[in-house]
């Protein structure tokens, strides 16, 4: 396992950097360290054939990247060491049996971590997928169930065979044998570290191949000796921290990535030279010249590579829907930041949650909705509501389905779903992705359109049936000022038609308020300052207030609305005396506010018939015994009260809310048992146009009922 020793943030980001900047390839191999060797001299080996980390150079000696620092560290460390490159195969098999002391570069696992113990990592490889250029494989996810080619005994064949990316696992010797058997166009792709590949592509003449996506694994290299053997790990990890303290890492880590690219270009310009001759100037005009084409090549590529890294994660993580994929054992495969907004389970919890979760051909199970409906709190004798989903279409594979997630939010938690299942080309499941989508604030949108619809439609029937009862009503007037006439003023009849004529003005009076309800009874509308006419109806209410009571108020707005005086007084008397009502037996604060408010288009959604632009706002909230939520949707009916005892018409706020809607406005409101109720008010401010001469307006602004 790693040493607990720091490692300098900067120079770990520094090297994250770098190898994403020249992504690289190593052929994971085991390192073995020999514990308690009787020789002063300790044997380090490494791969011969992994440049440009560990090769044999032209001149058959040990060179690269990670000779140079073994060498460093040690000198640092006081170490005797003598360095041999080999077959990886050989080298990993001779630590395994003690001939070696160590190995000078090796990919942590937590396999291998039971075998072995790893110095601090001093670099990070990253593998790649390679293709032929002329194939229409775009990302890895392509390659799913393809002919994957790679190194036997190297770390990339450790992690295709433990993963169920392919059962086609085609294994080579060499990395050179992977491409040129890919370039001949046999198998799909190979996987190998991706500058060793790149590399290897430049030496073997190989141009009909390329890398596609980003890299498909990251691995930190360290060195590796046998386990229990701590002293001689601890002085690998001294050396190299004294390496990394002096300074001499840097240079080392610059002169081999930094500066391969140009190394390669002197030495092959060399060999030129020798060749050529006397065209040497003209090869040095050309050699400038390919030099910055190929630094500007470089950089595209880079750009490029960070541009679809960039774009895979905005795609996968960026994405608002919540977004799960399982393959065919159930294990978890991907998990978006949205669905770690959803559930509050990181996507490392959620790999253990699904570990080789169950499922078939025929599964169409939510697997999300289980862990959703773990948020539902229990009630007092501890049982938890369970969510029941609605499917809506089954395909071929493919679900949909609608539920609501109980006791999460006021009126639940709605979710869309589709559950898809994708299958091999064979037509066996592969795995399953889930894709969720937030209905809450449309179910809501939709509830409230309903309940408008529904006070629209009463409205017009109400406003009917008013129209026609008047007339009978008259009717009654007449016929009991006729009878009224004809008999003597000491007729006992005439007290009966009093009572008949007194009945028949009540009912009058009720069919005035129903038709203000209906909108069929307002004035006609003009400008007006609502903040005035406000302050004019809190006077009144003022002296109903009593001493428990604390009234507050907070009007701010200069707002300007069309409408009526009269109107207006009446909303804000009736709405603060239902306060005064719900707090009559406990006392509380009645709080009164107008302000101003500006509606985007996001935040007039909560508001079907309203539209984006600048509205009144008027508040009246109370801190009363507040309205049940079954009888929130209906407040505003006509008719219907819960104080019959009390005398409660049920008209109030029925009038109200055909006050409100009269002049172009919305009402809402919020409430809690034992919290109160809050009412708000929308009123849209009138444009400079509306502001007339009284005779001009009287002309231009027809009364909408009388």
């Amino acid at each position: 396992m790693y040493p607990n020793i720091h490692l300098t943030l900067l120079r770990a980001v520094a090297i994250a950097i770098v190898t994403l900047l020249f992504p690289s390839g190593y052929s994971p191999g085991v390192a073995m360290a020999k514990s308690g060797s009787p020789s002063d001299v300790l044997q380090f080996r490494g791969n011969s054939d992994f440049s440009p980390y560990e090769f044999i150079n032209d001149k058959n000696e040990p060179d690269g990247y990670n000779v140079e620092l073994t060498r460093a560290i040690v000198r640092q460390s006081g170490l005797k060491v003598n360095i041999e490159l080999g077959r990886w195969s050989d080298v990993m098999r001779e630590l395994e049996i003690g001939q070696i002391d160590a190995l000078t570069g090796m990919l942590y696992s937590d396999e291998r971590d039971k075998v072995f113990d790893f110095s601090i990592p001093y670099v990070v490889i990253s593998y790649a997928v390679f293709v032929r250029k002329d194939s229409t494989f775009q990302n890895p996810m392509d390659l799913m169930g393809k002919e994957v080619i790679v190194v036997n005994n190297v770390y990339a064949h450790d992690w295709l065979t433990q993963n169920d990316f392919t059962p086609h696992v085609v294994t080579v010797a060499r990395p050179e044998e992977a491409l040129q058997l890919l370039s001949q166009g046999r198998h799909d792709c190979a996987v190998l570290a991706r500058l060793h590949g790149l590399d290897l592509l430049r030496s073997l003449d190989v141009d009909n191949l390329k890398t596609i996506g980003p890299p498909v694994l990251t691995r930190k290299m360290g060195f590796a000796v046998k386990a229990g053997n701590a002293d001689l790990l601890a002085k690998i990890n001294e050396g190299l921290y004294r390496v990394q303290a002096s300074g001499e890492y840097d240079r080392i880590f610059r002169k081999w990535f930094s500066v391969y690219e140009r190394k390669r270009f002197q030495d092959r310009l060399v060999q030129i030279g020798k060749l050529v001759g006397l065209p040497l100037i003209v090869l040095l005009v050309l050699a400038g010249l390919w030099i910055r084409s190929l630094k500007l090549l470089v950089a595209g590529r880079t750009q490029a590579l960070k541009e679809n890294q960039l774009l895979l994660n905005r795609i996968v993580q960026g994405t608002p829907l919540p977004t799960l994929v399982l393959d065919r054992n159930g294990k978890l495969l991907l998990w978006n930041r949205a669905c770690e907004e959803l559930t509050g389970i990181s996507a490392a919890a959620a790999a253990d949650r699904f570990q080789n979760h169950p499922h078939n051909e025929e599964t169409t199970d939510p697997f999300l909705l289980k862990l959703i409906t773990e948020k539902v709190p229990a009630d007092s004798e501890g049982h938890r509501m369970t969510a029941h989903p609605k499917f809506l279409k089954t395909f071929p594979g493919a679900t949909e389905l609608e539920v609501c997630v109980p006791q999460l939010g006021d009126a639940g938690y709605w979710l869309y779903g589709t559950i898809v299942r994708f299958c091999d080309e064979q037509g066996h499941p592969v795995g399953i992705i889930e894709t969720w989508q937030d209905l809450t604030d449309r179910k809501n949108l939709e509830k409230q359109l309903a309940h408008a619809q529904r006070l629209e439609a009463m409205g017009r029937l109400a406003g009917a049936i008013a129209h026609d009862f008047t007339n009978f009503l008259q009717a009654i007037l007449v016929f009991t000022d006729t009878a009224r006439f004809e008999i003597s003023a000491d007729s006992p009849i005439r007290y009966h038609l009093d009572g008949i004529q007194k009945t028949v003005f009540r009912a009058k009076e009720l069919i005035n308020q129903i038709k203000v309800f209906s909108r069929q009874n307002l004035l006609a509308p003009k400008p007006m300052q609502l903040k005035a006419v406000v302050e004019k109806a809190l006077d009144s209410v003022k002296a109903m207030v009593p001493d428990t009571i604390d009234l507050r108020l907070s009007i701010d707005a200069d707002a300007r609305i069309m409408a009526d005086e009269v109107p207006i007084i009446q909303v804000v008397s009736n709405l603060c005396m239902n306060a005064v009502d719900a707090m009559a037996e406990i006392g509380g604060t009645l709080t009164v506010g107008l302000s101003s408010l500006e509606l985007t288009q996001e935040t007039a959604r909560r508001h079907p018939e309203l539209r984006p632009g600048t509205y009144a706002k008027l508040t009246v909230a109370d801190t009363g015994k507040g309205i049940p939520a079954e009888h929130l949707e209906r407040i505003f009916e006509p008719f219907f009260t819960t104080r019959k005892r009390e005398g409660g018409s049920g008209m109030g706020l029925a009038i109200v809310h055909g006050i409100v809607k009269g002049y172009d406005g919305v009402i809402s409101v919020e409430s809690k048992v034992g919290k109160g109720t809050v009412f708000e008010i929308l009123w849209p401010l009138i444009q400079p146009e509306h502001d007339m001469t009284s005779a001009d307006r009287e002309e231009s602004q027809p009364a909408k009922a009388l």
